[in-house]
């Protein structure tokens, strides 16, 4: 099959969660002998096409290119919440040069493919990471909570806390206008019940439920615990780590009071990328490393006495806490978003309330103090993470292509 691929941002150099997944879907499923290629976003670097391995990586430029210097990382381009004009132009010439079967979208660039897509010939299918499609910040989150939902009214002043007001009222006045235009999409798949009952309406109310296809946990993260230790973490002996964006709604200041309070308080390892309101300073014993390759952390999380992942914030799946499962080490996580799914308390991990200091301190103080406890968290969390294996995930992905592709070519149609 032929398939399109299409993501606001795709590695290198960024790669956050959803870029790393992404990834790792385009290449099982090239490994599968599908013709996959990627549209993105250009950065500073400017338009031009390159391999990565088999996979054709269409690096795009539109008018939202112009105002590149106002992204926070310039590296880290965002599409607007309507279509962009230029984007539009360059993503048809694609279109019209690679015949896609499948055009798979994962971010906002979705709403200049929404003026091109479906056609008779091509399906287009979105993969729902988060919240990102009826929430103009994404994160879910009002007033130190998770929101009851969307409108216009409420989420401009929310916005304008993290975007400041003209660029508030314009995305989430975009998000409002393409709303009718929604409903073009032939499927809509999230990445958590979570993540699928938060943004059900972007079914427009029909009685259809969004299908879940949860992200893919790489073999490497099986295999973590047999490699070696990566340079950033101690040679020898237990630690604790935390990957993850260096930021407040990640939970890394309640972790790191909580794991102050520890009476027997092994070294605690920080991966993650930095953000402007990341601390300027850690505790003596911790060891922060900075956009550390992705192969590096599943191989410090294999080797961990324990992974913890505090968030704040409704995490729409919680991509490290698979990773952590797959190398069968136990999960600290807060029971919130899609975290609260995938980490079953007391059997692959333990549940703390979010942003609660005395509850993580707790769980941490016994996580570390049972040795029984983490070798049957871990084995159970391995044996969950098989279900997220990339060929049982491809394959998921691959029926619905299939049935997308049928359904828009009509009954008794050969892909």
């Amino acid at each position: 099959m032929r398939i399109l691929e299409v993501t606001d941002c795709y590695p290198p150099p960024f790669a956050g969660g959803r870029e790393i997944t992404v990834r790792l879907l385009c290449q099982e499923l090239a490994r599968r002998g599908h013709d996959v290629a990627v549209a993105t976003m250009a950065g500073p670097d400017g338009p031009r096409i390159e391999d990565d391995g088999p996979v054709a990586v269409h690096r795009l430029a539109g008018w939202s290119r112009l105002v590149a210097s106002l992204y926070a990382d310039p590296n880290r381009p965002f599409h607007p919440t309507l279509p962009d004009p230029g984007l539009v132009r360059a993503l048809s010439k694609l279109l019209k040069t690679l015949r896609p079967q499948v055009v798979h979208a994962h971010s906002w660039l979705l709403y200049s493919l929404l003026p091109l897509l479906p056609s008779p010939e091509t399906a287009l299918v979105v993969w729902v990471h988060g919240q990102g499609f009826v929430c103009p910040k994404t994160t879910y989150w009002y007033r130190g909570g998770v929101c009851s939902g969307p409108r216009f009214a409420k989420c401009i002043p929310c916005a304008a806390s993290q975007y400041g007001a003209a660029r508030a009222v314009a995305l989430t006045t975009g998000l409002t206008v393409m709303t009718p235009f929604r409903g073009r999409v032939d499927r809509y798949v999230a990445n958590s019940r979570f993540t699928a009952e938060s943004s059900a309406r972007l079914l427009g109310g029909s009685a259809r439920t969004m299908d879940v296809i949860p992200p893919l946990v790489p073999d490497e993260a099986f295999r973590a615990p047999q490699g070696e230790r990566p340079s950033f973490v101690p040679r020898e002996g237990d630690y604790l780590m935390f990957a993850g964006a260096l930021g407040p709604h990640k939970g890394l200041d309640v972790l790191l009071e909580a794991w102050q309070r520890l009476d027997h308080r092994p070294p605690l390892v920080v991966a993650g990328i930095r953000r402007v309101d990341s601390p300027s300073v850690f505790p003596d014993a911790v060891t922060v490393a900075e956009n550390v390759l992705h192969e590096d952390v599943l191989r410090g999380l294999g080797h961990a006495l324990a992974a913890v992942v505090p968030s704040v914030w409704p995490e729409p799946f919680g991509t490290v806490a698979l990773e952590a499962m797959a190398a069968a080490r136990p999960v600290v996580a807060s029971a919130v978003g899609g975290l609260a799914e995938l980490v079953v308390d007391d059997v692959t991990g333990i549940h703390v309330p979010p942003g609660d200091v005395p509850a993580l301190a707790a769980a941490l103080e016994r996580i570390v103090g049972d040795e029984p406890l983490r070798a049957r968290l871990g084995a159970a969390g391995l044996e969950r993470a098989g279900a997220y294996s990339a060929g049982a995930v491809a394959a998921a992905w691959e029926r619905v292509f299939d049935d997308a592709v049928r359904h828009r070519r009509g009954p008794g149609s050969v892909p």
